[in-house]
């Protein structure tokens, strides 16, 4: 009897396949895995009493560099090694497959056989060492899944979910607005610990924290958002178990010193330069992306300095909050200076708005 090339698999699995092209392996609700080193194919079963998707349940295959693909290279190299030394040995584990190391998150423990059939070929059989029985836990999970996709993206507020293996499940309309992220398929269905770049490093570090630790978070802190921007946001972060394989991070969090009005994406829509300031604090609360691209503005600048230190003197300033009280229409001349360092001779009109708040906000706006 024959056995396979070691390196057949990890031939199989070096090719970058088409993201489409067919089902992808989740530990998430493994049930059980057969590999076919002569053939280079997968075949596996997920359960939906296990998965948090609780959908997509069924005995799948496809080829395995198209199987391996959706798992984070480590974990796809941790399965090559399993296979190898179950087709030498005939054995082999409970190993830990899925685990990282860097980040904290469990994985799930896999033991394998190998099968010599009839005809010369061999097979390799896996198995978790430990499945969730499927009762009822898997029945929770499987009914909660569809309420809370439906909850999260339908959701007004910054709302994100990832599963106990940290892939990001579900997103709001207002998490992808907030982080900027402008093609939601590059985050979901993705592992938060290798999207840094698209989700921010504050926010990827919190979730496998989280998921780490087992414990949920909350609190107010700086993140750090992909397009190097930072923001203040009152965060929770909280996690959740309803079996063994299935559970996450719910993540939620709010821009500090925001209203319930989202003025950014109201006067997003505006073309002229728009921007809101407390006239308490004289911190700008807001501005529209004309005048973040007018003035140079980044979050962080509006979040740590007041609008005195920033674009205007403050005798500037003084005149405009003095027009804005007089409710006088008529734009005022004063000078503007932008964080690239140039100064321009601006008309500005001021008007209050009613938040509900004493003193109420401030509403400064230029022509483009």
């Amino acid at each position: 009897m024959q056995a396979p090339d070691q390196k057949l698999l990890q031939t199989a699995a070096s090719a970058v396949p088409d993201a489409h092209a067919g089902p992808h392996l989740s530990l998430s609700g493994l049930w059980f895995l057969i590999a076919d080193p002569s053939a280079k194919r997968l075949m596996w079963l997920e359960t939906a009493t296990v998965q948090i998707e609780g959908k997509g349940a069924g005995l799948k295959q496809a080829a395995l560099s198209e199987a391996l693909s959706a798992l984070a290279p480590q974990t796809q190299k941790n399965l090559l090694n399993l296979f190898n030394t179950v087709i030498r040995k005939g054995k082999c584990g409970p190993i830990d497959v899925g685990t990282d190391a860097e980040s904290g998150i469990a994985g799930i423990s896999l033991t394998g056989w190998r099968y010599d059939a009839g005809d010369g070929r061999q097979f390799v059989i896996c198995h978790p060492s430990t499945v969730a029985a499927g009762g009822e836990g898997g029945h929770v999970v499987r009914g909660l899944a569809p309420i809370l996709k439906h909850f999260v993206e339908n959701s007004g507020k910054i709302v994100m979910t990832a599963d106990n293996f940290g892939y990001v499940r579900y997103a709001s309309p207002g998490f992808f607005h907030a982080f900027g992220i402008d093609d939601p398929a590059l985050c979901i269905g993705r592992n938060i610990a290798h999207i840094p770049k698209r989700v921010g490093k504050t926010l990827a570090a919190l979730i496998q924290t989280v998921l780490a630790r087992s414990s949920s978070a909350s609190g107010k802190g700086r993140f750090k958002m992909p397009n190097g921007d930072t923001m203040v946001m009152h965060y929770s972060a909280l996690f959740f178990r309803l079996s063994e394989t299935a559970g996450g991070v719910v993540f939620t969090a709010e821009p500090d010193g925001h209203s319930e009005a989202d003025f950014t994406r109201i006067f997003d829509v505006m073309t002229s330069p728009v921007i809101v300031v407390d006239t308490k604090t004289r911190k700008m609360l807001a501005a529209n992306k004309a005048a973040r691209k007018a003035f140079q503005l980044t979050q962080q600048s509006m979040d740590e300095h007041p609008i005195t230190e920033t674009l205007l003197h403050p005798k500037s300033y003084g005149l405009l909050l003095e027009a804005a009280k007089k409710a006088n229409n008529i734009p005022i001349a004063v000078v503007v200076n932008s964080l690239d360092g140039s100064s321009r001779n601006k008309r500005i009109r001021a008007l209050f708005i009613d938040n509900g708040e004493d003193p109420p906000h401030l509403v400064l706006e230029t022509r483009a």
